[in-house]
């Protein structure tokens, strides 16, 4: 086999002595950089694992945090839509109380003032008819060239009053 190396030109302690000093340089490597070097890879994995596990469960949080604003927005919505329903029938309510009460306050202020000019109307009346009764007495008194007692006066003017 020596003679085989010779033909080949291999130096046969030279390829011993680089086959120990590979076997030795791979001891070293294995022992001291590939040991690290798989630890670090392996720790770099779990943490790359970590990262990629920690961004599913925050889009999971994420999704359930839009989930929820979304239903929240939703029940804002309802509540909003039932409260201007409400504010419209209490609006139309209020209203129709308004009327009401204007409507009512008319009548009062119609019926007042109906009241009011039946007193001024029975009032006038009854100014008239003593202005007449007065004009009456005088109208005969001048006729009859006499003066007339007060009682008498009086007594003609309810005359008056009662023929008119």
């Amino acid at each position: 086999m020596l003679d085989l190396f010779e033909k080949l030109g291999i130096n046969w302690k030279l390829l011993l002595a680089q086959s120990v000093n590979f076997l030795l340089v791979l001891f070293l490597l294995n022992r001291f950089v590939f040991k690290k070097l798989i630890a670090f890879l392996e720790e770099r994995k779990q943490r790359i694992a970590q990262g990629v596990e920690m961004r599913e469960k925050a889009e999971r949080e994420l999704q359930r945090t839009m989930e929820a604003r979304h239903r929240e927005l939703e029940q804002a919505r309802k509540e909003a839509e039932l409260l201007v329903s409400g504010a419209k029938v209490q609006a139309q309510q209020s209203g129709a109380k308004i009327l009401a009460e204007a409507k009512n306050r008319e009548e009062n202020i119609l019926l007042s003032a109906k009241e009011r000019l039946e007193r001024e109307k029975t009032s006038m009346v009854a100014e008239a008819k003593e202005e007449i009764g007065a004009r009456a007495v005088l109208f005969a008194e001048k006729i009859l060239q006499r003066s007339l007692k007060k009682s008498d006066e009086e007594r003609m003017i309810q005359e008056v009053m009662k023929e008119l």
